[in-house]
């Protein structure tokens, strides 16, 4: 006798009904997924931003201290000038050699301390340019478009705001009178 085996025919593959299901489900992810995930990148753009300008101020406090003189932090359309208010524009760090600090970049200054204000030395030198950052705003309180740190490396207390352009996201930076400079959230 001889005995035959039969196999059935596997289907390999997905039906419609679980197709439909599978897409839905991952829709519904991803549309809860997406607005936490733009948000979260917001979120970080901020971050980044602030602590781009804490580095500046800091190095601004550091070379202060190092070069016993005055050095400030201005807010830049160009890059080249001190200009403006909104930092998120870009900004500036360089040497203040005036006696009393103005902000601006200029020449005809005694920076060497010869004594001669006609020397090639003697402008204010550039220390660090940052350009423009993109989708926030960058204010400072009060009436100053500038920070100044002088050669004991303290300052004007002062606070600048770094706000998302939706609004929603803020973060705050604190340059105390000693120059210490600190974020909160």
């Amino acid at each position: 006798m001889r005995i035959t085996r039969t196999y059935k025919k596997r289907n390999n593959g997905f039906t419609l009904i679980e197709l439909i299901v599978t897409i839905s489900i991952a829709t519904i992810l991803a549309s809860i997924a997406i607005p936490s995930f733009t948000e979260l990148i917001r979120s970080n753009q901020l971050t980044s931003g602030t602590n781009e300008l804490v580095s500046s101020l800091i190095l601004a406090r550091s070379e202060a201290l190092k070069r016993n003189n005055n050095v400030s932090l201005c807010a830049s359309l160009d890059q080249t000038t001190c200009s403006g208010t909104d930092f998120s524009t870009g900004w500036i760090v360089f040497v203040d050699c005036n006696a009393v600090p103005n902000g601006t970049i200029d020449g005809g200054t005694d920076c060497n301390g010869d004594g001669d204000t006609t020397d090639v030395g003697d402008n204010d030198p550039i220390i660090k340019v940052h350009g423009p950052i993109e989708g926030m705003s960058i204010s400072k309180n009060g009436t100053a478009s500038y920070q100044t740190f002088n050669f004991t490396g303290r300052a004007p207390v002062s606070t600048i705001t770094v706000t998302s352009d939706d609004g929603e996201n803020t973060r705050q930076i604190s340059v105390s009178a000693t120059g210490r400079v600190n974020t909160n959230n």
